[in-house]
């Protein structure tokens, strides 16, 4: 797929997630600084070091087939690609192809297509790959979406292959010193989570769904970014400031929640919160949750 090069172009789908909306290259852009500035330095490594000796086994057969499901920009695949065998083939897939770079060869092969993950994939795909990996995808998805989501990725896998979703959820952000604006912004954004279906308290319960659909060694591990250096809480906090506008933008279409009824509101919170970073020295923490299993053999 030809990647997008008009900077004014929107990208949009119909979904519950409310950040396919914008300027193309400002949505690469921030997918970019949030890989490299807070989930890098945060977590340190891609993914847990079991799993990528399991890609990088001698004793296999084949190159490694590795898929990062609601891919964005691709940011992590091209991480990726500097630390698999040459050879290994990196699929890409995403609802909205507006942000999918192009399919290319290199060391390590590249494609990308679009698809949604509530769908289920390609025949010719299911069991064949190593790795399937999913990054913020809960703002997407409704609560009865997680089992489809598992259970269709848990069908790309191989016996033996890994899944691998990183999340979080609105329920752990939080502002320190406390901020009356972003109090308000997640009173309403949690109001809002609840009206269209979201279930908040994942990622925290997915393992027991992975359990569930007969994954084995499953295991969670939560990273706060209250422990983190200082740059990747200005970072993250940076990040956050990004999308107060198009998600209350977004509840505003939606209706309103309280006191967010129009773009007056919208505008009044995101000044307060900026004053709030800026005088009070207020920052964002949170949870971020990886959870992982293994397709049964």
């Amino acid at each position: 797929m030809a990647e997008r090069q008009a900077s004014n172009e929107a990208s949009w789908t119909n979904t519950v997630y409310d950040l396919n909306r914008g300027d193309i290259d400002v949505e690469r852009e921030r997918l970019a600084d949030n890989h490299f500035k807070v989930w890098l330095p945060l977590t340190v490594d891609l993914l847990p070091p079991h799993i990528l000796s399991h890609l990088k086994d001698e004793d296999r057969d084949w190159a490694p087939r590795i898929a990062d499901v609601a891919t964005g920009s691709g940011v992590w695949l091209t991480s990726l690609a500097q630390i698999v065998p040459q050879g290994s083939e990196l699929y890409g897939f995403d609802l909205d192809g507006l942000k999918l770079p192009q399919s290319h060869r290199s060391e390590v092969s590249f494609d990308f297509m679009e698809h949604d993950v509530l769908e289920p994939f390609p025949a010719e795909l299911r069991g064949t790959f190593d790795l399937v990996h999913v990054r913020l995808l809960a703002l997407g998805l409704k609560k009865d979406d997680w089992d489809v989501a598992v259970t269709n990725m848990r069908e790309l896998l191989v016996p033996g292959g890994w899944l691998l979703w990183e999340d979080m959820s609105d329920l752990f952000i939080r502002f320190y010193p406390l901020s009356r604006a972003y109090e308000e912004f997640w009173w309403v954004t949690m109001q809002h989570d609840a009206k269209v279906g979201r279930d908040r308290l994942m990622p925290m319960g997915l393992l027991k769904k992975f359990q569930k659909l007969r994954f084995q060694t499953c295991e969670q591990k939560i990273f706060n970014s209250w422990a983190a250096d200082d740059p990747v809480r200005e970072e993250a906090t940076t990040g956050i400031m990004r999308l107060i506008r198009p998600s209350l933008a977004s509840i505003v279409e939606d209706g309103g929640e309280e006191t967010v009824q129009t773009m007056e509101d919208v505008s009044r919170i995101e000044t307060e919160l900026k004053r709030d970073v800026e005088e009070k020295g207020c920052r964002v923490g949170f949870n971020f949750v990886w959870n992982w299993g293994q397709r049964a053999r």
